[in-house]
């Protein structure tokens, strides 16, 4: 008999309190121990050591500390849990699927101010996904596998009513409230252990993480929207897509000023030829991009940062984050797929900040993938 009960996931419950707060993720993955974990995550190897986790919340509202971002790892037996307080990156599709890479990763997410989340990955395809909220709506390769242990934790799949939306007392009838409670308990059924909150009180392993240093593919929702563009990129053949979108970034690296750094031009290359690319976060061309990385975190975190708003002058700030552009664009660019490849490095030229856009290049682009003489 599994021995994670109710009584053993209530700590994450309450208004925020408890040792995670108010938004916090929790991945687990089978067979993985912690430092994989972190590394699949993305975390940076020269950043891995033990923390409390107050002390990397200290770092992570420092604008000196760049507002990093942490992770920490902690062995269940059998199943390692990634913890990410304030963080959501186990709860997004790619990086939960890349997780999942010859195992299994379960992913519970508590948001109070957007959604909570469950995902239930295997082998690098999302099984299972539904917010728990609305347990009746669910998707991926088999939307309906967990359905017995749905009910067995109190995820109540019959009370919406699609003719009928709203209840009597105007409320949504399939609305579950603290739904990650259940949510936290259904993955307890699948992993056969949760985290003690008495462990979270010490020094665990941890890293800073660092999404573009990790496995995970570019986040399929940044692509262009513009109609012609989507048409041709559908059309061309993966040798265009790939010259086209190391052409693209080259201009954007171009337009920044940043053309010259070094690697940057040979990893571009690589990735147009078709050969793998990977860039250590430890390399030349790594820690550049970990630099504008931070750059661009400094400026959208110093916004809400009453006492560094004013470190970053207006200039300053858009400068960062066009950087923060260029490397979700350079990031793509060296993916292995072309297609997915090409989608996410044109999305600036469409639909970017107008230091990105050109209109000329763009028409270049689509004669391009037209194969226009």
């Amino acid at each position: 008999m599994l021995k994670v009960t109710h009584d053993g996931v209530e700590w994450i419950d309450g208004d925020g309190g408890g040792p995670l707060g108010e938004i916090f993720c929790l991945t687990f993955l089978k067979g993985v121990d912690e430092t994989e974990a972190l590394s699949r995550l993305g975390g940076l190897p020269d950043t891995l050591r033990p923390r409390t986790l107050a002390e990397a919340g200290e770092a992570s509202m420092s604008y000196e500390a760049g507002y990093a971002e942490f992770a920490f790892a902690l062995d269940l037996g059998g199943w390692t849990v990634l913890i990410e307080p304030n963080g959501f990156q186990g709860s997004l599709q790619e990086p939960l699927t890349a997780l999942s890479h010859g195992t299994e990763a379960v992913a519970v997410q508590r948001h109070d101010y957007a959604d909570h989340a469950f995902r239930y990955a295997v082998d690098g395809t999302l099984v299972t996904a539904f917010e728990p909220t609305w347990p009746d709506h669910r998707w991926g390769s088999e939307p309906d596998r967990l359905l017995g242990q749905m009910r067995a934790v109190g995820l109540d799949l019959d009370a919406y009513d699609e003719d009928d939306e709203d209840g009597e007392d105007g409320e949504d009838d399939g609305y579950v409230p603290s739904a990650y409670v259940p949510a936290l308990l259904l993955a307890g059924l699948i992993t056969g252990a949760v985290p003690h909150p008495d462990a979270l009180a010490e020094e665990l392993p941890s890293a800073e993480i660092e999404p573009w240093f990790s496995p995970a593919p570019p986040q399929l929702s940044h692509a262009p929207t513009d109609h012609a563009v989507i048409a041709a990129l559908q059309a061309a053949p993966p040798d265009v897509l790939r010259a086209v979108a190391a052409r693209e970034t080259m201009r954007l690296a171009s337009v920044l000023g940043v053309d010259g750094t070094p690697g940057l031009a040979e990893a571009v290359a690589a990735a147009e030829r078709g050969e793998p690319v990977t860039v250590p976060p430890g390399s030349e061309l790594g820690t550049h991009v970990r630099s504008w990385l931070r750059r661009s975190r400094q400026a959208g975190g110093s916004l809400n940062d009453p006492f560094a708003r004013s470190n970053l002058s207006d200039d300053e700030r858009t400068a960062a984050n066009m950087l923060g552009w260029f490397t979700s664009v350079l990031n793509a660019a060296l993916w292995p797929d072309p297609h997915a490849a090409a989608r996410a490095v044109l999305r600036p030229l469409t639909e970017g900040p107008s230091e990105l856009r050109d209109s000329a290049a763009e028409t270049a682009v689509l004669h391009a993938l037209r194969g226009d003489a």
